[in-house]
């Protein structure tokens, strides 16, 4: 018995930790690149966004409050099924926004055909004797 508690009790900070780095990337770039794209542009849901890393915040400070890790783990399901999901709405909204040449982070069309988005051409430097 004590052995599956314990495990129970790994399984659930490893949950939680795990949730909190995705919390808090998410954070970062929602500070490093999001906010300063919007302001940038001048459009966007500026306000939304701030809020968005205040509640993040304090849903990680609501978790290292936590007496145990199964109340912890509680608490990190809703931040990353519920809070988390929904922050990200405001943040593709921004995106939808933002012009092109203002938004810092890599778009989905850039993420999944990276290979139409690299260059080969012969600015390009050879690594081959010909």
């Amino acid at each position: 018995k004590e052995e599956c508690e314990s495990r129970q009790q790994i399984l659930h900070d490893h949950y939680t930790g795990t949730v909190e780095i995705e919390a808090k990337c998410l954070v970062d770039m929602i500070q490093q690149h999001i906010i300063p794209s919007v302001k940038s542009a001048g459009v966007g849901p500026l306000s939304d966004l701030q809020k968005a890393v205040v509640t993040l915040k304090e849903a990680l400070a609501e978790i290292h409050n936590a007496e145990d890790s199964y109340t912890k783990a509680q608490l990190s399901r809703v931040l990353r099924l519920e809070t988390m999901i929904d922050i990200r709405g405001v943040c593709d909204a921004a995106e939808e926004v933002v012009p092109a040449n203002l938004w810092t982070l890599a778009t989905y069309k850039e993420l999944l055909f990276l290979d139409q988005h690299t260059s080969t051409g012969p600015e390009d430097p050879t690594f081959y004797d010909e």
